[in-house]
Order: structure tokens, then sequence, then C-alpha cells
């Protein structure tokens, strides 16, 4: 049975340009080389960014529990303008691989798809292995939804994911995320009552209310944060008032915000306080709102278990160095796995969708150790 390098297999799978949702090709790709090696391969649509639909894959070996996946993507931001090095040639230079996806994460997939084929010759083991590779997690985020609904269908269940996104920092394995904050846009639209500036007490002004507004959330404490996340935090990231005279009272002004939150708080619940404190000012201010919310993601969790001190410990083995567990980053397609255990580790953060993403090459064999340990460990 053939065993695939990681640096050969990053170098392929940076040359497609999967931009956004777009496929070129790397889902068909993928399906043989992991054909190849024993994997059934399933593609499953999901909405994409343009009138094509977006091909994410899911691959499994062995029919058996436990069932241990592996969650990844292959589209990459379309930040490609002013590189040194051509983004799409997967180009080695200096000890680093070079190209966009190097590290977010076609670095991260090729590391796994290395570790596994050389475990699946090497053991016979109890149980089975399931890679899900999405097309969007970068923009939409329909993919892994679209797979876990298929999953759901044919009563598939999973026991313990690892999730492949660039979790590590200084050093490969110095950080393993358990959980992420949630994320929630936001606009909140105050209407007043428009007229002549001059004349006091005939305008309700909703910019002095949107200010009040903005003053009152921003001094409000959401909450003190948890062990592994930091306080709940809402920024505004615009304003708008729709008026082209500077001696004419508005009739509305709006503004939008974005939340990070913690695991003390559901989406729904959050909604109910921040609209409360919204209202109240309003109503003071004898102004009506209209607030419109987005969630992007909940906040979730998996509580330290035996497979994430075994993870820990094997960074240990291979690194020497002590992995901290923490929350951080934005959001990920780990957000859309439900209650399945989980913890994110890849490769180094340092770059990613930054001009020139690069990847030492030293980054990706030891991570591909890593991954190869955690297997041999888990079966």
């Amino acid at each position: 049975m053939k065993i695939f390098n990681e640096i050969k297999l990053a170098q392929e799978l940076i040359r497609f340009p999967t931009v956004k949702t777009e496929d070129k090709g790397i889902m068909k790709f993928l399906s043989k080389k992991l054909t190849a090696i024993g994997f059934k391969c399933t593609i499953i649509k999901s909405k994409g960014t343009g009138p094509k639909p977006a091909l994410n894959l899911y691959a499994r070996f062995g029919k058996s529990k436990p069932h241990m996946s592996f969650l990844g993507h292959t589209d990459i931001v379309s930040n490609l303008n002013n590189w040194k090095i051509p983004p799409f040639k997967g180009v080695i230079r200096k000890g680093y691989l070079n190209g966009r996806g190097a590290q977010d994460m076609k670095g991260g997939v090729a590391c796994w798809i290395s570790a596994v084929s050389n475990f699946i010759k090497n053991n016979k083991f109890k149980g089975s292995i399931s890679i899900i590779i999405t097309a969007d997690e970068e923009t939409t985020g329909y993919g892994c939804p679209a797979v876990m609904k298929y999953l759901r269908r044919k009563g598939e269940k999973i026991d313990f994911s690892v999730v492949g996104e660039p979790s590590s920092n200084k050093s490969v394995g110095d950080e393993i995320r358990i959980g992420r904050r949630g994320s929630m846009n936001g606009i909140v639209t105050v209407y007043g009552k428009s007229g002549h500036s001059a004349f006091a007490g005939t305008y309700i002004n909703p910019c002095t209310t949107l200010a009040k507004i903005i003053a009152k959330l921003k001094s409000s404490s959401l909450d003190n944060g948890t062990k592994f996340m930091p306080p709940s935090n809402l920024e505004f990231t615009k304003m708008n008032v729709d008026n082209l005279s500077e001696n004419v009272v508005p009739q509305s002004a709006s503004a939008k915000f974005n939340v990070r939150f913690n695991s003390k708080h559901k989406s729904a619940s959050l909604k109910k306080k921040l609209s409360k404190i919204i209202n109240a000012v309003a109503k003071k201010e004898k102004c009506k709102t209209k607030i419109e919310y987005r969630v992007s993601g909940e906040a979730f969790y998996t509580k330290p278990n035996k497979e994430i001190y075994m993870v820990k410990k094997i960074v240990k083995k291979v690194t020497g160095k002590s992995a901290k567990l923490n929350c951080r980053g934005g959001t990920s397609d780990s957000r859309f796995l439900g209650s399945i255990p989980r913890l994110e580790l890849g490769l180094r953060n340092t770059t990613i969708h930054m001009v020139d993403e690069r990847s030492p090459i030293s980054d990706l064999k030891k991570l591909t150790k890593i991954y190869y340990n955690i297997l041999e460990n888990y079966f």
C-alpha cells in the first residue's frame, strides 16, 4: 500500500487554485489518492459562492468502532497580489514551502493524509478513520453542515475529531484549541423625528440616541470569562447616517457590531440581553429601533478528556514542549460538529491569509509525526 509524502502532497494541493468554492478538480484528486489506500469516498454537494455547487469530500476507512475523524478544508482566501513567489506553485525555497494554503490549511490536510497512509500500511487496528474535507470554510460555511447532514442520514457516528486548523503559534503543537468563541453580527437602526437643527424641541435626534446606545453597550459587562475563554466582547464596526444636509436632523441612524462570546452564552439569550439594553435607551429617548442579528457560530467547548490529554502527551513527546489548551481564534468548521468531542491541532498560523504564506518544511514533518502518534495511541 502506498505511503504519501506530506511535502509532495502539500505541493500538489497548493497547485489547485481553489479560491472561494472553486473546486478545480481537487476533490477528485483527493478521492483518487484516498481510494488508492482503501478509503471509500463520497462527494457531497453544497451551495457555492457562484452558480456551481461546492464539492465536499467524505472518505472513510473501516466500518467498526471507535470512529476517529479528521476535518479540514481546501478553499483558500484571495489575497493573491504582490507575492514574491507565485501563490500556486508550491515552491520550496530555503527550508520553506511557499504558497497559498501552505499553513491554512492544505499543509495540514497533507500531513494528516500522509500520517494515515503510513498508519494503515503498518498497523492492523479495530475501528474506523474518516476524513472530511470542505470547500468553503473561508466563506459561506455550508459544506460541513451538508456533510454532517449526510452522516446523520447514514447513521454514522463520529466518536472523536481532530480539526487541522493552524492552531499553533510560535512552534508546532504549542497551542491546542478545545473550543471556540461564538460570533454574532448585529445591525441596530434608530428611528427619530427629522427636523431643522435650528429648532430644538421640534425633532428627536436618532444620532444622539445611537451614541447613547453605543456607550451603554460598551460599558455593560457581558460576563467575566471562563477558564479557557476570555470575557465576551462587543465591538462596533460601522456607523451610518444617510444625510446630505448639515442643518437637518436625520430620520434614522444605524450601526453595525460584532460580538465574540464565550460558552456562558447561547446566541438566543445574548440577543435578548442586548435587545433589552438597546430598547431601554431608545425608549428613554423616545425613539424606536430595528435590530437585526446574524449568527456565524455558537460558542463550543470540549471539556479536557482522555483523548485531549493523550494528544497533549504526544505533543510533549514529539516536540519536548507542553501544549497550552485554549479557545483562541475566530470561527472554523469545528463549530458545525455539534456534540462530537474534538480538538484543533495544526500548523503555525504565522502567515495565514497574508501575502507570501509559507510553512517551514520542519513544521510539516513534525505535524505528520504528531498525527501518526495520535492514530497509534487512539486505536
